[in-house]
């Protein structure tokens, strides 16, 4: 599969890539791209910091469990930076317009801010839950009234927009 050439736009505050709703689902033949209907993520917060040398921003400390079939629609993480770690299981990425990338146990990944993260997926058959923690770096006033800004759907978004 070629890989489109990306261009960096800024949406607000926030940078991202053009035309992203356009690869949202861009998969390879023969895998599924219907992450609504499958079970959804849980994510819990562990702990969130505000560390003095990096002002104006929190760390969000979580962990996500992802059952057997489990997936995340496509989303964005309010401009944080994100860095992953699975701890059990297998997940499947894919970000932006890139390739999808396999991760297991004692793997990591980074997601910068404004990355498009059009597929996360529990990719280790039909039993085995996947568990990763993340720590992310977003604004302070994305997570003044709760840590649910830092998920915002592609679904969620396009039905804000068009409701203005």
């Amino acid at each position: 599969m070629s890989t489109p050439t990306a261009k960096l736009i800024k949406s607000g505050d926030i940078w991202q890539i053009e035309g992203y709703y356009a690869y949202r689902n861009k998969v390879r033949r023969g895998e599924s791209t219907n992450m609504i209907s499958r079970p959804r993520e849980n994510f819990r917060v562990l702990n969130v910091f505000h560390p003095p040398n990096i002002p104006g921003k929190s760390m969000v400390v979580g962990v996500i469990d992802m059952d057997p079939n489990g997936a995340t629609p496509s989303h964005t993480h309010g401009g944080a930076a994100v860095v992953a770690m699975v701890a059990s299981g297998t997940v499947l990425n894919q970000m932006n317009c890139e390739e999808p990338i396999v991760s297991k146990a004692g793997d990591i990944w980074y997601e910068a801010p404004g990355c498009h993260h059009v597929r996360s997926e529990n990719a280790g058959g039909g039993s085995e839950t996947a568990r990763f923690f993340a720590v992310l770096i977003v604004d302070d006033e994305v997570i003044r009234d709760g840590v649910h800004n830092i998920f915002v759907l592609d679904v969620e978004k396009a039905e804000k927009e068009s409701a203005q």
